[in-house]
């Protein structure tokens, strides 16, 4: 007689994507454990420098479909505008909620505050079970299930589930485990990202402006207030890691400009190396890949984490069908149609990101030109703007339940 394994699926990562992944499969009759191997408790304490995360309104839907936008709204400043310039050169676009139809392109949360309401909602649920502060240290595959080893707090114990998820981030342990390789571009750039205060208020405005060393990015918090994400090259980041808030505010300000008047406060500087990551394959016997263990982008169109919510939607709603049909959840005819419902959004955002990437990260004089007259026929041409924004937001292609702000119920 074979014994059942321990768990239906468990998901390796305890971060925005693994708890999303298991709030959003909740309500299924199935038995969830996260590995997570920092105690959430560590990350309850908001301050000024929170990171920030940019939603589409897409991702808007897939929260509203799990069940907990009314928690997360109040806590969000929505994006009504995006203003985007090529410094010290002609062309701008603007990009309007109101052309799209939408109530907001976006909406911006810190990260901290989100996950504190992930894991709010979690604690709602029984059969969802948080292992932490634990971390996957052996992956043995059997045809039935798969086994996982884990340690946690210097014990080893043995799991087993149907299905292991692999939601641990860019640098996946569980990747690596299961030998899948990955393919790395390193762009030479570094992320700053830091939360400013500005003389002028936002007007809920996020803006994009494109510079030769990197893309600047801000997305309105408060009504003063934005969160800065910068992209520099490598070289810049030890002197502008170093310098004091006035003088780096000042760099700031030469690089973007007045149109929030001046910068009056930054909090903490937080540094990022950036590369395109994207791992060979998404698959392996009874395991799957998503979020930035499968897909790590350049933020320079802010689509890293929304790709990954997007994942959540495909494979949840794969693997609620699959469960309600009585078939296998760690079958390889369950992941492989995941995998080919998500290739297309992935392959489509990764190439696009790394694009705008090369194209706006140089100051060519061809490049410069063709980039001011693309910025310009955008900014002119109502249809393709309006396709860019419904691919921008997340609302292209085929949609999941999720993703309509439908329950998988």
């Amino acid at each position: 007689m074979t014994v059942p394994p321990d768990y239906d699926l468990l998901i390796a990562g305890g971060g925005l994507i693994g708890s999303g992944l298991a709030l959003a499969l909740a309500r299924q009759p199935l038995r969830i454990g996260i590995i997570e191997a920092v105690p959430p408790a560590t990350h309850e304490q908001p301050s000024f420098d929170s990171r920030a995360i940019a939603l589409a309104f897409g991702s808007r839907q897939i929260f509203e479909g799990i069940g907990c936008w009314p928690a997360i709204a109040p806590k969000t400043t929505p994006i009504r505008h995006i203003h985007i310039s090529d410094r010290g050169h002609f062309g701008v676009t603007r990009l309007e909620a109101a052309q799209a139809s939408l109530p907001a392109l976006g909406y911006v949360v810190e990260a901290r505050a989100l996950g504190q309401t992930i894991y709010q909602g979690l604690k709602n649920f029984s059969q969802v079970e948080l292992l932490s502060p634990a971390r996957v240290i052996n992956i043995n595959s059997e045809p039935a299930q798969i086994q996982i080893q884990i340690v946690s707090q210097g014990r080893i114990r043995t799991l087993s589930t149907r299905l292991l998820i692999a939601a641990d981030g860019g640098s996946s342990l569980v990747r690596q485990l299961l030998q899948i390789p990955v393919q790395r571009k390193d762009y030479g750039q570094t992320a700053i990202i830091a939360n400013v205060a500005t003389e002028r208020p936002h007007e809920y405005t996020a803006f994009e402006r494109f510079t030769n060393t990197g893309p600047l990015a801000l997305l309105p918090l408060g009504e003063k207030r934005s969160n800065l994400v910068w992209t520099v090259k490598n070289t810049q980041v030890p002197y502008l890691a170093a310098v004091d808030d006035e003088t780096f505010l000042a760099h700031l300000q030469q690089r973007f400009g007045q149109r929030l008047g001046h910068f009056t406060r930054i909090g903490k500087r937080h540094i990022y190396p950036l590369q395109l990551l994207r791992s060979q394959q998404q698959l392996a016997h009874r395991a799957v890949l998503i979020g930035n263990a499968a897909h790590n982008l350049h933020p320079v169109a802010g689509q890293g984490f929304n790709l990954g919510l997007r994942d959540i939607a495909a494979l949840a709603q794969t693997l609620a069908d699959a469960h309600k049909a009585g078939h296998d959840l760690g079958a390889p005819e369950t992941l492989t149609a995941y995998a080919q419902w998500r290739q297309w959004d992935q392959h489509l955002i990764a190439r696009s990101t790394d694009i705008l990437v090369r194209l706006f990260s140089n100051d060519y004089a061809g490049l410069s030109l063709a980039r001011g007259l693309g910025l310009t026929a955008l900014d002119l041409l109502p249809p393709l703007k309006r396709r860019l924004m419904r691919q921008a937001t997340g609302l292209a292609g085929r949609q999941p339940r999720l993703s309509r702000g439908l329950s998988l119920l």
